[in-house]
């Protein structure tokens, strides 16, 4: 205590010592301090003039799959399940596997008034046709590579890669990114599995998108959008056009996230999107049944919702639960359901089509009746409820369903199978900010038209998985 006001005193002593010169120096001394503030400050317009600012983000995800059949890889997607009565379908297997895993790039800059950002974002799970013995064996070609090289030495794909400025209200965007069709990605059911499962719009595709926000930011605000979109066949002469739009409520929030983003306030919303697609391609080679140029237009609509039904709100430790529903109908859309899988088979519709075809048959089949090529036909149905517990306890469930259905492909070549069904449940538990820890157990099945011998018509997957990530 003696020590600490002695200290005091002599500390107050040499002050009033200095104050004279503290006095007459006090203009020179503010001079100074402007000085090392303009220096700073030069510093920061130098640093800002040699170009945007650049953020790495990304996340670490290890898996542990389990299923009741050999039918998927870690992407279930909207293909089918094996068919019981088949080795594959008899026989299940675990999977453990890292190529989910995630990087990105973010720059950001101010241009001209407008707030531009570059975005590119990769993962693992790359598509090589050659090599997938998951998705190939068994029951299918033989693999040219090994299951330890699939699972170990993945292939790197690229997510997303785009130009966006954005400047009052208006949004502009070119490059690769979701798809307006179905409001991606705000609506995706959230599970554990890797994205998408059965009867979820999922599709990133290059694009050049322009859309206005009205409204207040702190309350309604109405979103009207276009883009147009690479073709969904290279023989197209003109792209996909989309059309969008969304009402949203920003002052009617709640927390909801996906099992790799990190969970925010989401607001109420009620979406509509439009897509077409026109094909035109040369089929010379039939010209007693066709025209030497044939042209297909397809169309499909969307609807979409997010509602609170537990609000929250920011900054405060209360729980939320949130519904989303998904409803989708049309022609041509495979490839908005991750490619689907209803369809009539490659060689009847190059057949049908003609020698100079190049067509996709997950979009096109032959109808049985005539021989004509028509649209895979889609209707699909998705929901889901996701309960968040306080942040401060931070754990996550979430019920979902899925169904898609095809009216017209058993009717078509190669048609053996018409709807896909999920149900899933999901625990995920947020031990820090970074980490988060997943537990699942989902149902897949495929109704068959024909069992054939040994087969069943309606077969399941039962799938349990255990996943854990860490955010960067």
């Amino acid at each position: 205590m003696k020590r600490s006001m002695l200290s005091l005193l002599l500390a107050l002593a040499l002050v009033s010592l200095y104050m004279p010169a503290f006095a007459e120096d006090s203009s020179d001394s503010m001079e100074d301090v402007n000085q090392a503030i303009g220096a700073l400050t030069a510093k920061v317009d130098a640093l800002a003039k040699k170009g945007p600012s650049v953020e790495i983000h990304g996340f670490v995800q290890a898996d542990i799959i389990n299923d009741s059949t050999q039918s998927f890889n870690e992407t279930v997607g909207d293909g089918a399940v094996k068919q019981n009565g088949s080795v594959a379908g008899d026989n299940g297997w675990t999977q453990f596997s890292e190529r989910n895993s995630r990087f990105d790039f973010l720059a950001k800059d101010s241009v001209g008034g407008w707030d531009t950002k570059g975005y590119l974002e990769c993962d693992l799970l790359g598509y090589d046709p050659t090599s997938s013995y998951a998705t190939a064996a068994p029951g299918g070609a033989a693999p040219t590579n090994s299951e330890y090289k699939f699972y170990t030495q993945p292939t790197v794909r690229l997510r997303h890669a785009y130009l966006q400025a954005d400047s009052d209200g208006w949004t502009i965007l070119a490059g690769q990114w979701w798809s307006l069709f179905g409001w991606n990605m705000d609506y995706v059911l959230s599970t554990v599995t890797e994205a998408p499962v059965m009867a979820t719009l999922y599709e990133r595709t290059p694009q050049l998108r322009i859309m206005k926000t009205f409204g207040d930011p702190a309350g309604a605000q109405l979103q009207l959008a276009a883009d147009l979109e690479k073709p969904d066949e290279v023989s197209s002469q003109v792209p996909n056009v989309n059309f969008g739009i969304r009402f949203l409520m920003n002052d009617f929030k709640a927390r909801f996230c996906s099992a790799t983003g990190a969970a925010k306030l989401m607001p109420f919303s009620i979406g509509l999107s439009e897509r077409n697609s026109t094909i035109t391609y040369d089929n010379q080679g039939l010209a007693t049944t066709f025209n030497q140029n044939a042209t297909m237009t397809g169309s499909a609509i969307a609807a979409d919702i997010l509602l609170p039904v537990l609000p929250a709100s920011e900054g405060k430790d209360d729980p939320s639960i949130v519904l989303t529903g998904e409803w989708s109908a049309g022609a041509g859309d495979v490839d908005q359901f991750n490619g689907g899988g209803f369809n009539g088979g490659l060689a009847a519709v190059s057949a049908a089509a003609g020698s100079g075809a190049n067509l996709d048959p997950g979009i096109l089949g032959v109808a049985t009746a005539d021989g004509t090529i028509g649209f895979v036909q889609i209707q699909s149905i998705n929901a889901e409820i996701q309960a968040y517990l306080p942040p401060s306890i931070g754990t996550i469930i979430t019920l979902g369903y899925g169904e898609i259905f095809s009216p017209n492909v058993l009717g078509m070549v190669g048609g053996t199978w018409n709807d896909d069904k999920v149900m899933f449940a999901n625990v995920m538990q947020d031990m820090t900010k970074e980490i988060r820890v997943g537990l699942e157990y989902a149902t897949f099945d495929t109704h068959f038209a024909t069992a054939g011998a040994h087969l069943s018509n309606d077969a399941t997957d039962n799938r349990v998985q255990l996943s854990t990530w860490y955010r960067f």
